[in-house]
């Protein structure tokens, strides 16, 4: 059965054997819990890139000189969600790809059209594509976007520490024992005063098989969708 903030929070201090908060604060504990929330949600959506997605779309002006930023609107950015990955991207109907590297070309120029006065500089193909710089993507060929860009992505879910108390613990049904345990595991490190190797080999275990249900849902592409992506191949 799903499980609350408040429930995972008391469970993990259950295991910590400090039910009344006296070696970690609800503040601090929530945050470390969020730590532990992100690097499974990293690790699903790495085995399942499409276990979740968010449909976007960004009016203009984009950021000059046309890119798209990539934090939450909260912190100044463009997204609504937490972004972990694109999945697609469209401008005025038409598809943008993954820039290659091999479109950085090296263009031979000479003002003078003296062979010694030649210099290399550095051209780019302006194909439409985009490029991650940061916590930016910036389409190529900048500029050209007309009328508005639509992203598709998949992403965390909200931050444990920002969620309510009585909100459900956003993880796939029956898999909420994984997190309390590497919470736990992770909590109880905080000054190597106690030993977790116990709490962190159960914890281990119960990821082990979130991942392998994760598996048996998810079959793979049948054919590759982002050949840049390894994990784009596969199938039945």
């Amino acid at each position: 059965m799903a499980i609350t903030k408040a429930q995972t929070r008391t469970m993990v201090r259950e295991y910590l054997d400090d039910p009344n908060g006296k070696r970690w604060s609800d503040t601090n504990l929530n945050i470390a819990i969020q730590f532990v929330l992100d690097d499974l949600w990293s690790d699903m959506l790495d085995v399942a890139p499409y276990i979740n997605s968010q449909y976007q779309q960004i009016p203009l002006p984009l950021h000059t000189p046309g890119f798209i930023d990539l934090k939450l609107t909260a912190f100044g950015g463009d997204l609504t969600q937490r972004f972990y990955r694109m999945q697609q991207v469209i401008a005025d109907g038409r598809h943008y790809f993954p820039k290659d590297p091999r479109d950085y070309l090296m263009v031979a120029q000479s003002l003078t059209n003296d062979p010694s006065t030649i210099q290399a500089s550095t051209g780019i193909e302006q194909r439409f594509s985009y490029q991650f710089l940061g916590d930016q993507v910036w389409l190529h060929p900048l500029g050209a976007v007309t009328t508005f860009v639509e992203l598709r992505y998949n992403f965390r879910p909200v931050a444990f520490s920002q969620l309510a108390d009585g909100t459900t613990l956003p993880m796939p049904e029956g898999s909420e024992q994984s997190l309390v345990l590497l919470s736990a595991a992770y909590a109880m490190g905080k000054g190597n005063a106690e030993e977790s190797m116990q709490l962190q080999a159960l914890g281990e275990q119960s990821r082990q098989r979130l991942m392998n249900s994760i598996r048996r849902q998810y079959h793979g592409m049948t054919v590759a969708f982002s050949p840049e992506n390894p994990w784009a191949y596969g199938g039945t």
